[in-house]
């Protein structure tokens, strides 16, 4: 295998609630977890489905604590290949639309 995987970690949070999970809630901060997680790791992936773009409050809570590591942050769109191209470019131009009114920035995620 490559060297380069020897040093390499991937830690997988739990799924952000959405729904009436949410109103539920969890026996910790998440995002006091997802902070500590942030500020230690190099590479922060926010994972989106092609299908479903919706962005709950605990992910906008989750997006906003990861204020401060903007450079670490990647979004991914998850399924990508699974809609036609023109598809594709709805879905793209409604997640970044979507991340716009979340991130407040006049930069695009990448």
């Amino acid at each position: 295998g490559a060297k380069i995987l020897d040093s390499i970690s991937f830690v997988d949070s739990p799924g952000v609630l959405s729904g009436e999970k949410q109103r539920i809630g969890r026996s910790y901060s998440y995002t006091s977890v997802i902070e500590w997680f942030a500020s230690r790791c190099d590479r922060i992936l926010l994972l989106f489905d092609a299908h479903k773009l919706d962005i709950s409050d605990e992910f906008k809570r989750t997006m906003e604590c990861l204020k401060g590591n903007d450079d670490k942050v990647r979004v991914v769109l998850n399924k990508a290949d699974s809609v036609n191209p023109q598809q594709l470019m709805r879905v793209y131009g409604a997640l970044m639309w979507a991340l716009g009114k979340v991130v407040r920035t006049p930069e695009v995620m990448r």
